[in-house]
């Protein structure tokens, strides 16, 4: 929440970022609070603010000394006797330059070698939430084609009873992008998304393991969400839901984050549009674990604010 005050004093985030960072500070006065405390603590950056201009013929100035130093003229260099290049004792020098640069070198490599593996790991988390973001506009075409604005909605039962029974469906309302991958990048490449709802139909006619098989290979790397229970009703989600609801993420883990990255945490979207790096499992609405429902099992939600994601083969109830 701090990076999102940050964001907010600072005017960075995007129109929907800034009204959920609104939305709190009306609903919780100690956030309010801490954003003071903040804008407080950014006071003195402002003094940095104003940019300052050189002195007027700096440039020229600069580039006249320059000239000069390249332009005077240098003693001839000394000779170098023979015995420089022969005494034992210059030999035993440059052996200890070799072994200073030596170690200066594994000392720069051991060093330099966490920064790059960290800026790879970025590299990645930034690839998966364009990923997901292209994945968002796919959903919300989706949205568009029909009267109530739902989303794809995972069935109680049938060819449509998993969680990965999403994308045919997509596929099937010509609103995939061709760019579109149903693995995070930092898993490898996979193919683009192209199993229909007939497809699904077939092999769950089939059964057994065929159906397991394309059911597990249909959201790849991501989770989507199984909806949630009112009652005895299964519902789905719709794009009039909360903004701030998660309707998708990184591949779900038995345990810990996902596995995706390394279980350091995962990306999730959000019905708006907003990606975001968590680094845990409980970022839900009300501190909510997105991975399994209140009863700590991989089911469909008990209630709206109950976000639970599924892999591909994931079920939003018991199999009759």
């Amino acid at each position: 929440m701090d990076e999102d005050l940050v964001g907010y004093l600072l005017k960075s985030l995007d129109p929907d970022e800034h009204r959920a960072v609104e939305a709190c500070l009306e609903a919780h006065p100690g956030i309010r609070a801490k954003l003071d405390l903040l804008e407080r603590a950014l006071t003195p950056l402002a003094a940095d603010a104003e940019e300052l201009s050189p002195p007027p013929g700096l440039a020229l100035g600069t580039l006249a000394r320059i000239a000069e130093y390249k332009c005077r003229p240098l003693p001839p260099a000394p000779r170098p006797s023979r015995s420089q290049f022969i005494s034992p004792g210059w030999l035993r020098i440059r052996r200890v330059d070799f072994l200073v640069a030596a170690g200066l070198l594994v000392l720069v490599g051991g060093l330099a070698l966490p920064a790059l593996m960290q800026a790879w790991h970025t590299q990645q988390r930034i690839s998966c939430q364009n990923n997901l973001r292209t994945a968002w506009s796919a959903l919300v075409n989706y949205s568009d084609q029909k009267p109530d604005r739902s989303f794809p909605m995972v069935e109680a039962q049938g060819p449509r009873s998993v969680a990965g029974s999403f994308l045919p469906l997509l596929h099937d309302a010509g609103v995939l992008n061709d760019s579109v991958r149903v693995a995070c990048p930092a898993r490898g490449e996979w193919p683009k998304p192209n199993a229909s709802v007939a497809d699904l139909e077939s092999a769950f006619q089939q059964g057994g393991e065929k159906f397991s098989q394309l059911a597990q290979s249909l959201s790849g790397g991501y989770g989507y969400t199984l909806g949630y229970c009112e009652g005895p009703t299964l519902v789905g989600l719709h794009a009039n839901d909360p903004d701030t609801l998660p309707i998708m993420a990184d591949l779900p883990a038995g345990s810990g984050n996902s596995p995706n990255h390394d279980y350091t945490g995962q990306n999730v979207l959000y019905i708006g549009g907003n990606v975001r790096w968590c680094t845990r499992r409980t970022v839900g609405q009300a501190g909510d674990d997105i991975y399994v429902n209140k009863h700590n099992l991989l089911r469909a939600g008990e209630g709206r604010a109950d976000t639970v994601f599924g892999p591909g083969d994931a079920c939003p109830s018991e199999r009759k």
